[in-house]
């Protein structure tokens, strides 16, 4: 069956997302992309603002976990600073190393999410493996081949406002 990488929620932010929100879903694991979700591409080590923010999923019993397609150490390297989990190489959107994560960690899908700024990597990575997706605006919008990758998506992040005012028409 096609999944489309239709968000399950859109958020202007990781800072958006409330642990309480996540237990709330039943989402004991998050896993994160690190590149312009959790800081700007060159970003060398987490600011303060990330630390208190993964401090709280951690608090609210949900495992912050680092899903990068990066190379090199710096997956690694935020990974160390957040004393979290991480894979790098993550080779998004295939679901290989999703599920192998899923499964060291005991975790089904459906109490696993996905927080990230790419429709066509995250979203749809974590759509086709059947776990919650969600898509934020990216941190830095000055990449020079934004516009086309943003407007690329846009159907799919258009697609999810529709369904949420469907949703309160039906009163859902």
């Amino acid at each position: 069956m096609l999944k489309l990488p239709i968000p399950d929620i859109i958020l202007k932010n990781i800072y958006e997302l409330k642990p309480e929100h996540l237990t709330e879903m039943g989402i004991t694991l998050l896993l994160m992309d690190l590149d312009n979700t959790l800081a700007k591409y060159h970003a060398l080590s987490p600011s303060v603002q990330l630390r208190n923010w993964i401090d709280s999923m951690k608090r609210a019993g949900i495992e912050p976990f680092i899903f990068s397609n990066s190379h090199g150490n710096r997956a690694e390297r935020f990974a160390k600073a957040l004393s979290i989990g991480y894979v790098n190489k993550a080779r998004k959107p295939k679901t290989e190393m999703l599920f192998d994560i899923l499964r060291k960690k005991g975790v089904e899908a459906k109490n696993a999410a996905i927080i990230g700024d790419q429709v066509y990597t995250d979203v749809l990575c974590g759509a086709r493996a059947g776990i919650t997706t969600i898509a934020i605006r990216p941190i830095d919008m000055t990449n020079p081949f934004r516009f086309i990758r943003y407007g690329t998506e846009m159907p799919f992040r258009l697609a999810y406002k529709r369904r949420i005012k469907r949703n309160r028409k039906e009163g859902k």
